[in-house]
């Protein structure tokens, strides 16, 4: 531990993150440092834990139980805990870069099968992400977007913000289920109907 940091606790997070669709590979649409910061300076937040990895819902939950937000934690408490604490006290950000956190989430279903099921969380023809990223407990931000941010390059496109209950994980996937809703009944640009 480097000298003169407390750890500070996963608890001390609000765990938040960005949902929407892409057709193309996760990996290869995957948000660099300025995007991804620029996207959480405008929910009104500076001081952030983020990535520019884009994780499917159903990968979410690593084989030991993971989730990004305590991957992101863990990463920064082992390497680099003067900065957690600098992002904790408000005067810094900082930015996993996505390959390390992407790695950690492909492949591996470790959501309860039966709880899984009860959500429908895919779109013909595109791949459902979240864009985790986590805030120190007592920031302001808003968790609402006045309208789905479509990339200039047409590669991917966010729909909405959520805050992450580790308590309740399943309230995201009922989140992404209710708007893939609203898209198949009233984004026939998305749906193709």
């Amino acid at each position: 531990m480097e000298e003169g940091t407390a750890n500070v606790s996963a608890t001390k997070w609000d765990n938040l993150y960005f949902y929407g669709l892409t057709k193309a590979p996760l990996n290869l649409v995957g948000l660099n440092q300025n995007m991804t910061q620029s996207l959480i300076a405008m929910i009104g937040v500076q001081a952030s834990i983020s990535t520019g990895a884009l994780i499917e819902p159903k990968y979410m939950l690593n084989k030991k139980g993971l989730t990004p937000w305590l991957a992101m934690h863990a990463l920064l408490t082992t390497n680099r805990p003067t900065l957690l604490n600098d992002v904790y006290k408000g005067t810094a950000a900082t930015f996993i870069p996505n390959t390390t956190v992407e790695q950690i989430f492909v492949n591996h279903i470790n959501w309860p099968q039966e709880l899984l099921a009860k959500y429908d969380i895919e779109i013909d023809g595109y791949t459902v992400f979240i864009l985790p990223f986590s805030v120190p407990k007592g920031s302001t931000y808003t968790l609402a977007l006045s309208q789905s941010m479509k990339a200039p390059d047409g590669s991917l496109e966010i729909f909405g913000i959520g805050k992450f209950n580790e308590n309740q994980p399943e309230t995201l996937l009922s989140k992404i289920q209710d708007t893939l809703a609203f898209i198949k009944m009233h984004r026939p640009d998305v749906t193709g109907r």
